[in-house]
């Protein structure tokens, strides 16, 4: 048999007798099985100090007499440590009456951090659990809210929650980074809806994805990519009026958008034509086979002749990212750094790069 109930604070009695206790008497003479949950301890104290919670046979009002002779057949004092004393607290009395055993112990989420359980076995002459037919309820000084009190043949595995007991930590080193992965790349790449549906777990375990921000994301999920996107950025930057084409947004950078849009569940049947939906929604356009054609035909017009004139900054341009610039002039060579544009043009005029010499 399994008892369940739940208490506030604590400082209560279940009794269990063989005859109905009349409470408006004072002296009981019935024997029974008593099970005392004690008072929480106070919060506000120095040092921790938990009076006793036991399991006895006899009468009820002889409690004060077992608390302060300490006469009771099982008990403990630190049957509140770990727990959330400042809710309901739930408990179980497991009565075994083939062999006489009581065991007391926390039910309920405190189950998982207080392990502690009052027991003890009565011998048939001493207390025969067998001829124990009713429940009887008692508080001390002080009101004690209590609810849920169940009676059951069986245990309640809702109520005794487990944890796992073979739990190791990995000191193992933690992998950073993109590594070689045994994904295969998915065919539809940027447009593919398993990958945001509700069986995206079967589909990802499989299949790799192009991360939306590339190579600038900073939370790295393990069946995304995050290759370099070494696109131009927009001249227009977020400024720009093209934020809604799928296209244009793959072939320019622009700041704090991604390279590539969500896939819209309706593709070209999507009715939503605001700006609003476009700018976050792509509808099927090929924007990887577009951006890769125009990443080949970039690199073909770099191998004809270069008819621009070079930047004098070279390499260390800061408007690499302009794409009328960079049609203008070319920016191959080493003319001048980044490090040393600043000190060359404060001076007026194009020279060397400036070495500086620490001082120690």
């Amino acid at each position: 048999i399994y008892i369940y109930w739940q208490v506030l604070k604590g400082d209560m009695m279940l009794t269990l007798s063989n005859e109905r206790i009349d409470s408006s008497k004072q002296v009981s003479t019935v024997r029974s099985l008593i099970c005392y949950v004690a008072e929480k301890p106070a919060s506000d104290s120095t040092q921790y100090e938990e009076n006793a919670s036991y399991l006895n046979s006899g009468f009820p009002h002889q409690h004060d007499a077992v608390i302060r002779n300490c006469n009771y057949a099982a008990n403990s004092n630190i049957f509140y440590i770990g727990c959330n004393t400042d809710d309901f607290m739930t408990f179980c009395l497991e009565i075994q009456r083939s062999t006489g055993k009581i065991t007391l112990s926390h039910a309920g989420p405190n189950s998982l951090y207080n392990h502690t359980s009052i027991s003890y076995t009565f011998g048939k002459t001493e207390l025969d659990l067998s001829q124990l037919e009713y429940v009887h309820v008692s508080a001390g000084t002080h009101t004690v809210p209590l609810r849920n009190l169940m009676i059951c043949f069986d245990k309640q595995p809702d109520l005794h929650p487990t944890s796992d007991k073979q739990f190791k930590i990995d000191s193992s080193p933690i992998v950073v980074g993109d590594q070689d992965s045994p994904l295969i790349s998915c065919p539809d790449n940027v447009n593919c809806l398993l990958q945001l549906s509700a069986n995206e777990s079967t589909h990802n375990s499989k299949y790799s994805h192009p991360c939306r921000f590339s190579e600038l994301c900073r939370n790295h999920e393990p069946y995304l990519t995050h290759e370099p996107h070494q696109v131009f950025n927009c001249q227009y930057d977020d400024k720009c009026d093209k934020l809604i084409d799928p296209i244009h947004r793959a072939s320019y950078r622009h700041t704090d958008w991604p390279d590539f849009l969500i896939p819209c569940r309706f593709r070209q049947e999507c009715r939503d034509k605001s700006d609003k939906h476009c700018i976050k929604y792509s509808h099927g356009e090929q924007v990887i086979k577009n951006t890769r054609l125009a990443g080949i035909q970039h690199n073909q017009s770099l191998v004809k002749k270069d008819q621009r004139t070079p930047c004098k900054w070279g390499p260390g341009c800061r408007d690499r990212g302009n794409r009328e610039h960079c049609e203008k002039y070319s920016h191959s060579g080493n003319v001048l750094t980044p490090d040393n544009r600043a000190n060359s043009s404060a001076r007026g005029f194009q020279g060397p790069p400036i070495t500086h010499t620490r001082r120690t």
